[in-house]
């Protein structure tokens, strides 16, 4: 569903070539992220943990040649940390795993070293693949206490809400 509404998003700013506009997101949290991957026809295992990787393999954007910038930027990464159980994340998860910082137009997601990250990693394979995008993806850097209570909540089958934004 999101992705039907950020394709159409996309074309329109890919049209534009001005940098003088700027991208626009619906609000996206933690616990929409938990019921998308939920909906998926993918696996995903959600995890807490440090994320590190190489920050000068992020996507750098030249404003003076933005047509170039690529959709899907892959790079390697680690997650140490733990998974998402319905205890809670009580279950150790330290893997190697694949990042794709995508961008929409000059716009790109973002990511910390070294972080502590909320993160929904899909399986494919053995593998394990993180995405993220200007829009927010699958990573949720630093998150509280309340944003891990509900994720919680929804992996119990209890209330999974996402939270409207605060006006």
């Amino acid at each position: 569903m999101r992705a039907l509404f950020v394709a159409p998003l996309v074309a329109a700013f890919l049209a534009v070539p001005s940098a003088g506009f700027a991208l626009s997101c619906m609000p996206y949290n933690a616990i929409a992220a938990y019921n998308d991957a939920a909906k998926s026809d993918d696996s995903y295992v959600v995890a807490l943990g440090k994320l590190t990787f190489d920050e000068s393999k992020l996507p750098q954007v030249d404003w003076d040649r933005q047509e170039d910038v690529k959709p899907d930027n892959l790079l390697t990464g680690r997650i140490d940390g733990q998974s998402l159980t319905k205890a809670g994340f009580a279950a150790q998860f330290v893997r190697d795993i694949d990042i794709n910082v995508q961008c929409y137009g000059p716009w790109c997601g973002g990511l910390v070293n070294g972080v502590e990250y909320l993160i929904f990693l899909k399986r494919e394979g053995g593998r394990y693949l993180l995405e993220t995008n200007p829009c927010g993806g699958f990573a949720f850097g630093e998150p509280d206490r309340e944003t891990l209570r509900k994720v919680t909540a929804c992996i119990q089958g209890k209330r999974c809400d996402p939270e409207l934004p605060r006006r």
